[in-house]
């Protein structure tokens, strides 16, 4: 071979390396998994007292209401207001418009977050009953 075809061939090598594809990119590290917020924990309490709040306001309250000129909000539906005693020995009051199997004595869970409502629990088994 000739020097000169020697030295084609080696500058076509070379180019030819110049010009292959780059190696694959290596992989995207996996997004990182949202983490679940846990859910708080549930607790339970008793309910001590429950009183209903009618849909419309007393006769009274109408009357002041328009003497200074406002108008109450109508509500579609009675409420109960439900005074529990919470773990720890704290009382709380809870709104809601539910009632099912909720009554005073009752065992409730009591489930917060942005508004705190009340569901009927059963009693524990392993609790002696009074």
């Amino acid at each position: 071979m000739k020097p000169a075809t020697v030295c084609f061939l080696s500058a076509a090598l070379l180019l030819a390396g110049c010009t292959a594809p780059p190696p694959p990119a290596p992989p995207a590290p996996p997004a990182p998994q949202p983490v679940a917020t846990p859910a708080p924990p549930l607790e339970r309490g008793t309910i001590l007292a429950m009183h209903p709040i009618p849909a419309e306001p007393p006769e009274t309250a109408r009357i002041l209401l328009s003497g200074l000129g406002g108008t109450p909000a109508p509500r579609h539906a009675d409420s109960f207001e439900f005074i529990v005693r919470a773990p720890g020995g704290a009382t709380i009051a809870v709104v809601q418009p539910e009632t099912d199997g909720l009554r005073p004595g009752a065992p409730v869970a009591i489930l917060r977050g942005g508004r705190t409502s009340l569901l009927a629990a059963q009693a524990d088994a392993a609790s002696p009953s009074p």
